[in-house]
């Protein structure tokens, strides 16, 4: 009977693998098109704020504009290493954590609002504009509550001992991320499913094993 579970097993886990790898795959996807958008999201949003707050911008210097825009090229250029150092963390990412206790709908898009999980991340890749918005003068904070006017571009981390960047506002995620998010769920589905098999077959064969030892004695 325990040689019969292990060939279940083997074949739920050949089952599982193909779902896996299509995940890593649209990780990998997921990271390129973030970069994109990071590129051009930082630019965008850093000229938005130069006209919400005009009376800050028409103070400055034309130095001191064109080092913030120097700043602003600068953080573009870092775009793919903020990218990867926030979506490599393998917490984000079932297939690289499987967890048979996650929710099935941890990566549902339900209209705007996108899986709690990326949806920090990538805020948290776009908090990286917050400095440049602090350091230049504009109503932004990274890292106090203090300021009774300001944005506040971050939120505590876990362990509420630090903070973290991370953009506050509404944010609409581009249809290419929404598209491969759209189908990282459906994998997801299915391999949360597969692998819940593989661990009931796991603990039958324990429970088997245990038994055919009791009655050996």
């Amino acid at each position: 009977m325990s040689e019969e579970i292990d060939i279940l097993i083997e074949r739920k886990e050949a089952e599982l693998l193909p779902l896996r790898s299509r995940m890593e795959e649209l990780k990998i996807e997921f990271t390129k098109e973030t970069v994109d958008f990071a590129f051009v999201w930082y630019r965008k949003t850093a000229k938005e704020y130069v006209t919400k707050y005009p009376e800050i911008t028409l103070k400055m210097s034309e130095e001191k504009i064109a080092n913030m825009k120097a700043t602003v090229n600068e953080l573009v250029k870092n775009a793919e290493k903020i990218v990867r150092e926030e979506l490599d963390n393998p917490a984000l990412w079932w297939h690289l954590k499987p967890n048979l206790h996650d929710p099935i709908d941890k990566y549902k898009q339900v209209a705007d609002k996108y899986p709690e999980v990326l949806d920090h991340a990538v805020r948290h890749i776009l908090g990286h504009l917050g400095i440049v918005l602090e350091k230049f003068g504009f109503n932004v904070t990274t890292k106090s509550n203090t300021g009774a006017y300001k944005e506040f571009w971050f939120e505590q981390s876990l362990d509420g001992i630090q903070t973290v960047l991370c953009y506050p506002h509404l944010l609409s995620w581009s249809e290419e991320m929404q598209d491969i998010i759209r189908e990282y769920d459906a994998q997801f589905t299915q391999a949360i499913a597969v692998y819940n098999e593989i661990q009931q077959l796991k603990e039958e064969k324990k429970r088997q094993e245990a038994l055919t030892r009791w009655d050996s004695i």
